[in-house]
């Protein structure tokens, strides 16, 4: 068969069977993510909604704790998912997308081009929502079809001219319709999808062959991976940093400074995880009731506490303890809020919250200790 001659259809799939006969890197992707699907489900007791704050234990992509210091979180995020049928769409849009994208680049590159877009689509996810919470393979699904995207956009000479406009026909619906849905549907990671989908159209047409004759090649590869890269790192320097609380200073003895500062930054992470995810509609009202009064409120009762007990010449505990009694009550209204749906305790939360951080603003800035 000449080299410059389009194969037909039958011919086209014959090859990337032969290429790839066993599709192990979707296979083995599926397993895992529905493996750590069913020990999430056994550690909440729930088969339709895991709890955003399992989640991000878990190693959910939660922008504050990823920006800040666990990285690792922008690919184990892209295992983790919220309920059965977000996990089954996911798994089956995959299998769909992975066993024609394995067969035309081969178990291996795929295997890096789903990686990438997933770290990519959770990088684009930090960026976007920098107090956010995004779990799910659909940015790194979103990504294979893309890489489909842009392999049958720049090897149009090489494939058989019905089968490119049946698969670029069938990707952009598919595309279109799931962008649209994330428009509509609440809690939908749109960040991710884009920064995933974008990604796997640069590698998928970095990776394809211009012809038949002229087969995709490692320059073209390489530089598909750089722009990815560079993408990835503009986007990742540019996040708005999340705040963090400055480690106390003054009179309080060393010990309880650490203990201030690493409580108030866990303590405020985890509100504003709750908030974010119950905005989303990743966590129900109880399961946020549930965080706020076992974790979040005992919490800052138990610093207030701490600090009651400093050393008399510790004059500034006084004002952290008052600050840690003040976000405790705060939240105590935002819980009445909740179950009564009255936005006059939604209303006396901010307040409280307002007082808070006056209390912490004086603290944190030094006052001179009261005069005798």
């Amino acid at each position: 068969m000449p080299a410059s001659r389009i194969p037909t259809p039958e011919e086209f799939a014959d090859a990337l069977f032969a290429r790839v006969p066993v599709i192990w890197a979707t296979v083995g992707l599926i397993a895992a993510n529905l493996l750590i699907f069913v020990g999430l489900a056994l550690n909440a007791g729930a088969l339709w909604h895991i709890p955003g704050a399992l989640l991000a234990d878990w190693g959910g992509n939660y922008a504050v704790q990823t920006h800040g210091g666990q990285p690792w979180r922008l690919i184990s995020g892209t295992f983790l998912h919220g309920g059965l049928l977000h996990v089954s769409l996911n798994m089956i849009a995959l299998y769909q997308g992975g066993q024609l994208a394995e067969r035309v680049f081969c178990s291996r590159p795929f295997l890096w081009i789903y990686l990438a877009c997933g770290i990519v689509a959770s990088v684009a996810s930090v960026w976007w929502r920098p107090s956010g919470l995004s779990i799910g393979a659909s940015g790194a699904v979103f990504g294979v079809f893309g890489a489909l995207l842009g392999y049958v956009l720049v090897s149009r000479h090489a494939i058989p001219a019905q089968t490119a406009r049946r698969l670029r026909r069938g990707l952009l619906i598919f595309i279109a319709y799931s962008l649209a849905a994330g428009l509509l549907i609440p809690g939908i990671d749109n960040a991710a999808h884009l920064g995933g989908l974008l990604t796997g159209i640069v590698l998928g047409a970095a990776l394809a062959p211009v012809s038949r004759a002229a087969p995709g090649g490692r320059g073209r590869a390489g530089l598909g991976a750089v722009a990815v890269v560079v993408a990835a790192l503009a986007l990742w320097v540019t996040v708005t940093p999340p705040h963090r609380p400055a480690p106390a200073v003054g009179s309080l003895p060393v010990a309880l400074q650490q203990q201030l500062s690493e409580t108030e930054y866990r303590l405020v992470t985890r509100h504003h995880l709750v908030l974010d995810a119950l905005r989303s509609g990743q966590m129900s009202t109880e399961e946020g009731l549930r965080v706020i009064e076992t974790e979040l409120m005992p919490g800052w009762a138990e610093l207030a506490d701490a600090l009651d007990a400093a050393p008399a010449n510790a004059w500034q505990a006084p004002v952290f303890a008052r600050y840690a009694r003040l976000r405790r009550e705060a939240l105590q209204a935002l819980t009445m809020g909740m179950e009564t749906g009255d936005p006059r305790w939604l209303e006396l939360s901010n307040a409280l919250q307002a007082s808070a951080d006056t209390q912490i603003s004086q603290a944190l800035r030094g006052a001179a200790p009261p005069q005798d």
